[in-house]
């Protein structure tokens, strides 16, 4: 059974994607009676989800005035803290998005893997390669790897061939809910040079990605490098205080 969003989740999402879409006139959200009736919510499920917008910047409250998009948020086009679909990243950055399966595999994960998975020692897991490519030209190479046991459904090895929540939702019933990712620059070996199509030693991107379900359960392990002259990403930080 695939775990299914909150109404609070849902009507953050839903709000973000008319912010995204800039529906609200001169950035400036309705009333939260207003956006109730709009989003057939309870005004405190409104509330609490414009204050996750709050916190996450893209909202500003002023108070006795009302609320507003931030606008320097809104422009930020690929953000560190969301998780972004690869063909959608490449769209948004003004390109054509096509994808390239390199391989797809069922076998024993490597120690490394089964740890970062909490597998027991030569469970299986599924893995799939693909590369994404703008107008063309290769841009991220992806490595996924899935726990063979979470599989539940026959599938298609052509539902492989690209981002892989898709499957995890249907083939699964399960849903990524936060990733844990380490970022190290890194240069392509030959290996990467031929897949990516850079030179040798070209600095590239890399996210070592840990993707865990609602119950805090590791579902997928992801490797994924990308050419920096394509990308850049933007993080958010907040001042806090010890005190």
């Amino acid at each position: 059974m695939l775990e299914t969003l909150s109404k609070v989740d849902q009507v953050t999402a839903n709000l973000r994607a008319l912010i995204d879409a800039r529906q609200f006139e001169a950035g400036r959200l309705p009333s939260e009676p207003a956006l109730a009736d709009l989003l057939e919510a309870s005004r405190a499920t409104v509330r609490q989800a414009l204050a996750q917008l709050a916190l996450d910047g893209l909202i500003v409250r002023k108070h006795g005035v009302g609320t507003f998009v931030n606008p320097h948020i809104q422009n930020i086009q690929t953000r560190l803290e969301e998780v972004w679909d690869f063909i959608e990243m490449i769209r948004l950055s003004g390109h054509t998005p096509t994808v390239q399966h390199v391989e797809m595999n069922l076998g024993p994960a490597s120690p490394e893997i089964a740890r970062k998975l909490a597998l027991e020692s030569k469970a299986e897991v599924l893995t799939t390669a693909n590369i994404f490519l703008a107008d063309g030209l290769p841009v991220i190479y992806c490595l996924d790897f899935i726990p063979a046991h979470l599989v539940k459904q026959a599938y298609r090895d052509e539902e492989l061939h690209g981002p892989v929540y898709t499957f995890l939702e249907k083939r699964c019933g399960q849903r990524v809910d936060h990733n844990i990712t380490e970022i190290l620059p890194i240069v392509a070996d030959n290996h990467l040079s031929e897949l990516l199509d850079c030179p040798p030693g070209a600095p590239l991107h890399y996210f070592a990605e840990l993707g865990f379900n609602s119950h805090n359960t590791p579902i997928l392990y992801s490797e994924e490098y990308y050419r920096p002259e394509f990308f850049s990403f933007t993080v958010i930080r907040k001042m806090t205080s010890r005190k």
